[in-house]
């Protein structure tokens, strides 16, 4: 990912921390495969993995051109997990975030597509972005953002 604005420190590929990398970020949802065909029909998602332990339901998604950033579903195996998404996150994810290359186009196509635009585009030069928000089929917050 490249951006101008942003000074990207040397990697510390020193010791145990320097063996991290971003894996995934978990979605716990009521609608399993609601989510999934969500995110596979609104933005292109790929299925990796689909598989349960128990009660509690999970997969694995991956963007259509993105190996690296997966998305994991989970469902069930906890009561009362349901979260009221118009309330403010206190603790935990507030939303996720996924750099594309055209970003008025991008949510031309998803507003084609029946998908929530949350906020339309707007300039952060601070960060050398132009950022827009989208909600998925239960009002998660997605950041989508570009490069200026």
């Amino acid at each position: 990912m490249e951006n101008k604005m942003i000074e990207i420190p040397v990697k510390n590929t020193e010791g145990v921390y320097g063996k991290m990398r971003a894996a995934h970020i978990g979605l716990r949802t009521t609608d399993f495969d609601g989510s999934i065909s969500w995110y596979i029909e609104k933005l292109g998602f790929r299925l990796l993995k689909k598989w349960s332990v128990g009660e509690l339901n999970m997969a694995f998604l991956a963007p259509a051109n993105d190996d690296n950033f997966w998305l994991e579903i989970l469902n069930g195996g906890i009561s009362g997990s349901s979260q009221d998404s118009s309330q403010p996150i206190i603790s935990g994810f507030q939303h996720l975030c996924f750099e594309v290359e055209n970003l008025d186009e991008t949510i031309a196509a998803l507003r084609e597509n029946n998908v929530t635009v949350l906020r339309e585009p707007f300039p952060v030069a601070a960060i050398g972005k132009r950022c827009g928000f989208i909600a998925d089929l239960f009002g998660n917050v997605i950041e989508l953002t570009e490069n200026i």
